[in-house]
């Protein structure tokens, strides 16, 4: 239909508001993990990293790395959940 041509999909103000929050809140809890784990999360979630890779530039184990990741993620809800922070946009 013709609408589907005239919608506006940019995000409003809000939205970015919104987004920009969210992206704070979650710099500020990175920053309570420890450093090997917040490590770990930021180049498997940010740089796209394979667990072989941060085993291998980190000098660890794949099993370490997974270890660290999975308690980074148990450690984030727990400050996300203690803090009462809501990650939605």
């Amino acid at each position: 239909s013709v609408f589907s041509y005239m919608s506006d999909t940019s995000m409003n103000i809000e939205g970015r508001i919104i987004t920009e929050q969210v992206e704070a809140d979650l710099l500020r809890i990175l920053d309570e993990l420890p450093a090997d784990q917040k490590e770990v999360l930021v180049m498997r979630m940010y740089q796209d990293l394979s667990f072989k890779e941060i085993a291998d530039l980190t000098g660890v184990s794949i099993n370490t790395a997974l270890g660290r990741m999975r308690y980074a993620i148990l450690n984030l809800r727990k400050v996300i959940e203690k803090n009462q922070i809501i990650l939605s946009s």
